[in-house]
């Protein structure tokens, strides 16, 4: 839940609107592990109801099948008064037509097949290479189903053995032919939601970042007209030094934003320079912030990676100004270290702030999310956007020990 205060002021002939956020936030990664798992339990729920429904069913008509194969069984040993094997071969082709399992016919438990239907051999075959398929077939029913004696005046005439239904089997097979088919469906679900997400978030990212360079871009020609106006009027060269910088911050400002949405140009640059001017942008701006953190930087001058100097400079001071706000209020520090490995570039931004809990790792760089009170969770995230898709490198949290030491890294 998000309340917003809102006030409106006038300012010369204009109404500005003036939105205070009252931290009332409910943060959603706070609960979409759980959500996650919820719904896993959910799904594993409903594909073991249905494995276990399904072979109550299957268990049920095999019961039935045995119940039968049981009937004709009594009733074959009652007919075989004066038993001979010419008339158990006579009953057992004239009497189980009707029977829709396969079904084969033996003297003795293991001995050779007599007789079989319904199976994958002709009934008519006796080769030896097609007797031996019988035993094999045999052997696989007695696996699912016992072989059932034919008993008369305590005495066995032989045993039927007896498989599945091709209904039977079918229906066996369905429950994991649902979970193939719905993970499928899932799965094919979550990549379609995940790029027409993608799309979209990439749609407002570069939407935002063209708005707003092209709302800075009027007021910066204005004051750029202005400081040459100044130039000539005013003889304060540091006055109007301090505004060339402000106007040139504003320039790169504006040229960062332009180029969110097209593909940057990558040149081999070294990068010693760029983490400079970074940690040297907010070491004199650290007095305003009523901070005072040491910031520091270990970087080989030498090193150079393919990088946008723009763009990464940005997702650099993201980061810089991150560590910053989390770095403790004495005797806090922030530094940058930086070193070749496996024939890439790992920079390391350090600080002794409050630690990030491991359960929040990925969610730091996922929009909306800030430790923050006021924090609107966009810099990490658009830094992240910046170092991955504009650098084809990655960032993630290498380790973080609360008040002691955490580390954000980045791989060119």
């Amino acid at each position: 839940m998000i309340c917003w205060l809102v006030d409106w002021w006038v300012v010369g002939n204009e109404m500005i609107l003036v939105i205070h956020e009252d931290i009332m936030k409910l943060n959603i990664y706070k609960h979409s592990g759980k959500i996650k798992k919820g719904l896993v339990v959910i799904a594993i729920g409903i594909i073991l109801s249905t494995i276990i429904y399904t072979q109550n069913l299957v268990k049920q008509l095999r019961e039935n099948s045995t119940q039968l194969v049981q009937f004709y069984a009594e009733t074959y040993a009652r007919a075989l008064t004066d038993y001979q094997s010419s008339d158990f071969s006579f009953i057992f082709q004239e009497i189980i037509q009707k029977i829709s399992f396969p079904i084969i016919l033996s003297k003795q438990k293991h001995s050779q097949p007599i007789n079989w239907r319904k199976i994958e051999v002709d009934k008519n075959a006796q080769t030896a290479t097609d007797t031996s398929k019988v035993r094999a077939i045999m052997k696989d029913m007695d696996k699912a189903n016992d072989p059932i004696p034919l008993e008369y005046e305590d005495k066995i005439l032989g045993y039927i053995h007896y498989g599945d239904t091709k209904l039977i089997k079918r229906l066996a097979l369905l429950p994991y032919i649902e979970i193939v088919m719905v993970s499928l469906f899932i799965l094919l679900g979550y990549l379609g939601f995940h790029y027409i997400r993608k799309s979209e978030k990439q749609s407002i990212w570069v939407g935002m970042a063209k708005e707003t360079a092209h709302q800075l871009g009027t007021p910066l020609s204005s004051l750029m007209g202005w400081q040459e106006v100044l130039k000539e009027e005013l003889d304060k060269e540091e006055y109007i030094e301090e505004i060339s910088k402000d106007i040139n911050r504003l320039e790169k400002i504006t040229n960062r934003f332009s180029k969110i949405g097209s593909k940057p140009t990558l040149n081999e640059q070294k990068i010693h320079p760029i983490l400079k001017d970074a940690l040297d942008y907010y070491k004199k701006r650290l007095p305003q912030l009523d901070q005072s953190v040491a910031l520091s930087l270990d970087v080989n001058k030498e090193l150079t990676a393919p990088i946008s100097p723009d763009l990464f400079s940005w997702a650099i001071e993201n980061m810089v100004k991150n560590s910053i706000d989390a770095a403790q209020e004495e005797e806090g520090y922030v530094k940058i270290s930086a070193h070749q490995a496996n024939g890439n570039i790992n920079i390391d931004i350090i600080d002794n702030g409050k630690g990030i809990p491991k359960k929040n790792w990925k969610n730091i760089f996922r929009p909306g999310f800030s430790s923050k009170r006021r924090g609107w969770g966009l810099g990490l995230s658009l830094t992240q956007r910046i170092i991955s898709e504009y650098h084809n490198g990655k960032i993630f949290v290498k380790s973080s020990e609360p008040y002691k030491k955490t580390v954000l890294r980045i791989v060119l």
